[in-house]
């Protein structure tokens, strides 16, 4: 048992860093970025319907995740641009790189917390107007 913990967590593998191509890292940062991009237009559009059925009544503030979903994208897809030009000039790519996927990766997060909000926000109003009956023998 603990021979195959040892190899699925791949101890036993040598890594051969220097046979590496010095463009995989590129590649898979491009991919990256691909991702997100794609994350932030699926969840706006997740968001967007949601607004058109489940959350109709909610306040304008649900409209705050689309905007954050869709900063996020524009942020992945301008770090895969800033990537590309990098590559193109010779330059470094790595700082900036890490700043956008930071950014992106952080709206989406508070894309979604603000989506969850949302959602719950609007299933408590909901739930505390129809729990508002009137109780029998008070006057109002």
């Amino acid at each position: 048992m603990r021979q195959r913990w040892r190899d699925s967590t791949g101890a036993g593998v040598e890594e051969r860093l220097d046979e590496v191509s010095a463009d995989l890292p590129y590649e898979l940062q491009s991919k990256m970025f691909d991702q997100l991009a794609a994350a932030g237009v699926a969840g706006a559009g997740l968001t967007v319907t949601l607004i058109g059925s489940l959350l109709r009544n909610a306040p304008g503030l649900v409209w705050l995740p689309v905007v954050l979903f869709g900063a996020a994208a524009m942020f992945a897809i301008s770090g895969n641009s800033r990537l590309i030009d990098s590559l193109f000039k010779r330059q470094a790519a790595f700082r900036h790189s890490k700043l956008y996927v930071g950014m992106a990766v952080g709206l989406i997060g508070m894309a979604i917390g603000s989506l969850s909000m949302a959602v719950y926000y609007d299933g408590e109003r909901e739930s505390g107007e129809v729990g508002q009956a009137p109780v029998k023998g008070v006057q109002e």
